[in-house]
C-alpha cells in the first residue's frame, strides 16, 4: 500500500498530464470559453477542460474500487448524468432550462433513494429545531430541493479563478473529516486542476466539473449530516446559499429572468472592489466561506467563528445588493440628469438641497 502523500503526488502528476492532454487535444474541439464584454472578462479564449479531468479521475477511482465510502449505484448514476449534462453544455451551450430539468430529474431519483434509506435508519429527523416525522410526503420534497439546488448553486459560484475549486477543497476537507473519507488520489488530481486554474487560468472547471462536484458534495453532505444534525448542511454550504440568495434578489429587483447570466454574484462584486485581482478576491471569499464550515468541526471556538462568518457574509451580500441595485438605477437615469443631479439614495433620484423645480 502506498502512503497518502505518495498517492497525492501520483494523483497530482497524473492530473497535470491528463489536463495537458485535454487542453492540447480536446479543448480545440469546441470546449473553449470565450470572453465577452459583459460577464466573461478573461483576456483570451480558455479551455473548459478542468471538469473533464476531474470526471475521468473520479471514474478511475470508482472503477478501481479505491473510493473509500460506499455510494449506491443511484448515487453514481446521478453524478455521471450531471457530469455528462455539464459536458454537453460546455460544448453546445445548452439553455438553462434544459440543465435545470435534468437536474430536477436527478434530484427526484436521489430524493426517493435517500428517503428509502433514511426510513430504514430512523423514524424522525430534527431540522431547524423541529422534530420532523421521517415520512416520504415530507422528506422527499425537502431532499428534492436540496439535490436540485446544491449542484446549481455550486455551478453559479464558478465565476473567478480558483473559487469553486478552492471551495471544493474546503468541502472535501470538512465532509471527509466527518465521514472518515480519505481520497488522496482525488486530492492530487484536484490540486493539479487548481494549479492550472489559479492564479492564472490555463483551463476552467466548466459545467461538467461544477455540476458533477456539486452533485457529489450534495450526496456526501446528506450522508454526513442527515441523520445526526441536518442543520450543519446549511452551515457547510452557507457561501453558495448566500450567493444564490443575493443573485435571486438582485434579478427579481431588476425584473430580469432568473436564468439570465449577469454580474450579480458576490464574487463579481468582490472583483470590482479589488480591481479585478482574483489572487486577492479568491482567498478572501474562501476564508469567509470556511468560517461557517467550522460549525461542523470540533476546533476551539467553532461556534463563535461560524456565527461571525455568517454575519460577515450576510453584510457583504447586503452591501453588494445595495451597490448593484443603486448602480442599475443610476444607469437608468439619462446622462444629462446624472450630471446635474450627481447623487442617488437607494436607487431613487433626489434633488440637491436648496434647489427648486422651475415653474
Amino acid at each position: 500500500m502506498l502512503s497518502d502523500w505518495t498517492q497525492v503526488i501520483i494523483g497530482c502528476a497524473g492530473g497535470l498530464a491528463l489536463s495537458w492532454g485535454l487542453i492540447r487535444w480536446v479543448a480545440p474541439l469546441g470546449f473553449m470559453d470565450r470572453p465577452d464584454a459583459t460577464r466573461k472578462r478573461h483576456v483570451r479564449p480558455t479551455p473548459r477542460t478542468g471538469g473533464l479531468a476531474l470526471w475521468i479521475a473520479l471514474v478511475l477511482v470508482q472503477l478501481t474500487g479505491t473510493f473509500p465510502i460506499h455510494l449506491h449505484p443511484v448515487d453514481w448514476f446521478a453524478i455521471h448524468i450531471m457530469a455528462l449534462t455539464g459536458l454537453l453544455d460546455d460544448r453546445f451551450n445548452l439553455r438553462a432550462r434544459y440543465k435545470a430539468l435534468v437536474g430536477l430529474g436527478v434530484a427526484v431519483a436521489l430524493a426517493l433513494h435517500v428517503t428509502h434509506s433514511l426510513g430504514q435508519a430512523a423514524e424522525q429527523v430534527t431540522f431547524l429545531g423541529m422534530t420532523l416525522p421521517n415520512h416520504p410526503v415530507l422528506i422527499v420534497p425537502l431532499l428534492m430541493c436540496w439535490f436540485w439546488a446544491v449542484p446549481q448553486a455550486y455551478n453559479l459560484i464558478d465565476g473567478i479563478n480558483g473559487l469553486s475549486l478552492g471551495f471544493a477543497s474546503l468541502l472535501l476537507g470538512v465532509l471527509g473529516w466527518n465521514l472518515g473519507l480519505r481520497v488522496p488520489l482525488l486530492w492530487g488530481v484536484l490540486a493539479a486542476v487548481i494549479l492550472l486554474n489559479f492564479p492564472k487560468a490555463r483551463h476552467f472547471l466548466g459545467d461538467c466539473g461544477a455540476l458533477m462536484m456539486g452533485t457529489l458534495f450534495a450526496i456526501l453532505g446528506v450522508k454526513a449530516f442527515a441523520l445526526t444534525n441536518p442543520d450543519l448542511l446549511l452551515w457547510v454550504f452557507a457561501y453558495p446559499i448566500v450567493d444564490v440568495s443575493l443573485v435571486v434578489g438582485i434579478r427579481r429587483w431588476k425584473g430580469l429572468p432568473l436564468g439570465e447570466a449577469d454580474r450579480s454574484h458576490l464574487h463579481h462584486w468582490m472583483m470590482d472592489r479589488v480591481k479585478g485581482r482574483s489572487w486577492i478576491a479568491t482567498p478572501i471569499l474562501l476564508s469567509l466561506a470556511a468560517l461557517p464550515m467550522l460549525r461542523a468541526t470540533a476546533v476551539p471556538g467553532h461556534a463563535e467563528a461560524s456565527t461571525l462568518g455568517i454575519g460577515i457574509l450576510a453584510l457583504l451580500a447586503f452591501k453588494a445588493f445595495k451597490d448593484r441595485v443603486t448602480k442599475s438605477a443610476l444607469k437608468a437615469v439619462p446622462a444629462q440628469v446624472r450630471r446635474e443631479i450627481p447623487f442617488m439614495m437607494s436607487g431613487a433620484v433626489r434633488e440637491p438641497s436648496g434647489s427648486h423645480p422651475k415653474l
